[in-house]
């Protein structure tokens, strides 16, 4: 799972990441499945869009 930096984390499974400069907080093992690489954009509609870069 992967969360805005402004929830909770958990300390034995989560750790903080920032991808540009937006702090999220992820799960070990979505980070060992996904990468640590990400792109945030946002959609047409003004959707954001999260994609791995990298896994």
């Amino acid at each position: 799972m992967l969360g805005l930096g402004i929830d909770e984390a958990d300390e034995d499974e989560d750790v903080q990441i920032e991808i540009n400069e937006v702090p999220f907080v992820a799960e070990k093992d979505f980070l060992t499945k996904h990468g640590k690489d990400f792109s945030l954009t946002f959609s047409d509609k003004k959707e954001v869009v999260l994609t791995a870069l990298a896994a």
